[in-house]
């Protein structure tokens, strides 16, 4: 599933987590190994303490779980807007917005005091920005906001509008989240090595069909694709890596003849979880034939914690400033994301920088 019409170009990039209170610091943090974590102690069970990657903010932005999701998502986007108008002015009324907000099957507390439909007028109205009549919200999580991808594409082959803001927002820090996932064992702590680190953050960036007309390098997105794992983390069996290794195969299959022995690094929303680093060292083993002395992966779950739906868009933050800056360890990425329901979602990205300036980075 999933199919770009035309390559898509980051020309703008916005982030925040605990990591980072904007993209540049965020993907600083995440390239030195600077983590945002802190322990905090829990009320249920009373007086256990927990791991989290909470982001400092003032109380008046927390009044209450929804408005902190709005808060944050509205944060990212105008930084995405403003990193992306210094090269290209945008017009916003030919811009249209994609977000990935929690997913429904939570009871994320954010839905009790805002249904999703309206959280996502909310964070329309926090912007302060008129975006085209196309913007939506999709349910799905990360892998969701990944397989955006091929609508944005096709919306901009149409001609219909200039830009996309790909963008995702998601708090895990919260006593519903934290509850669900201590009965599970999921939660990393003394009695389980293998868990994840519940974090929150908003990330975003904004998709063009040409590179923005500057010289310092971009990344561009060259093909995606989807698919279901039967198996997920929410299932009774482990995965066998079926779903994402489909998804690999074909967003390696639509950007060349094969594109695998081509990937340098992967970027992936793995969280340290035991559940996910199964799957991935199944899934790798049967798609990277290639012989390769290393694979190196960044997983930007390590330094801000498990961002839910926005670790999907904070991936592509990280391929951005990688390929900008010159520190990505080569040419060609793919981006591993994965949902929690299931859905697994696969991206080719490429530097547009020449091989001389990669080699001058």
């Amino acid at each position: 599933m999933g199919q770009l019409t035309l390559p898509l170009f980051i020309t703008g990039a916005g982030a925040v987590t605990a990591a980072g209170l904007t993209a540049p610091q965020t993907c600083a943090a995440i390239r030195a190994g600077v983590t945002g974590f802190s322990t905090e102690t829990m009320s249920d069970p009373f007086g256990a303490e927990q791991t989290v990657a909470r982001i400092p903010a003032n109380w008046r932005l927390k009044r209450d779980a929804g408005q902190w999701l709005v808060n944050l998502a509205a944060r990212a986007i105008r930084e995405a807007v403003q990193d992306a108008t210094e090269a290209d002015p945008v017009r916003m009324e030919r811009t249209a917005l994609f977000l990935t907000p929690p997913e429904s099957h939570r009871s994320h507390p954010a839905y009790e005091h805002v249904a999703p439909p309206a959280l996502f007028d909310a964070i329309l109205a926090a912007c302060e920005m008129s975006f085209h009549p196309s913007s939506c919200a999709v349910d799905g999580g990360a892998a969701a906001g990944l397989g955006l991808l091929a609508q944005a594409s096709a919306l901009l082959a149409q001609g219909a509008v200039d830009r996309v803001i790909l963008a995702g927002v998601d708090s895990l820090v919260n006593p519903s989240d934290l509850a669900r996932l201590m009965a599970a064992n999921r939660l990393a702590g003394g009695g389980n090595s293998q868990g994840l680190i519940p974090g929150e953050g908003a990330a975003a960036v904004v998709l063009s069909p040409r590179a923005a007309g500057r010289q310092r390098p971009t990344c561009a997105i060259l093909s995606v694709a989807s698919a279901r794992e039967e198996n997920s983390v929410l299932s009774e069996g482990f995965s066998q890596g079926r779903a994402m290794l489909s998804a690999l195969r074909e967003a390696s299959r639509k950007c060349e003849a094969d594109g695998e022995p081509f990937v340098d690094f992967v970027l992936s929303n793995g969280n340290g979880e035991r559940y996910a680093a199964w799957e991935s060292m199944i899934t790798r083993a049967r798609f990277y034939r290639t012989r390769r002395d290393r694979t190196p992966a960044a997983m930007p779950a390590m330094s801000a914690g498990e961002t839910g739906s926005a670790s999907a868009v904070l991936a592509l933050v990280v391929a951005r400033d990688a390929f900008a800056h010159g520190y990505a360890p080569g040419r060609v990425a793919m981006a591993e994301i994965a949902s929690d329901d299931g859905l697994r979602s696969a991206a080719m990205l490429r530097t547009t920088a020449a091989a001389a300036q990669l080699q001058a980075g």
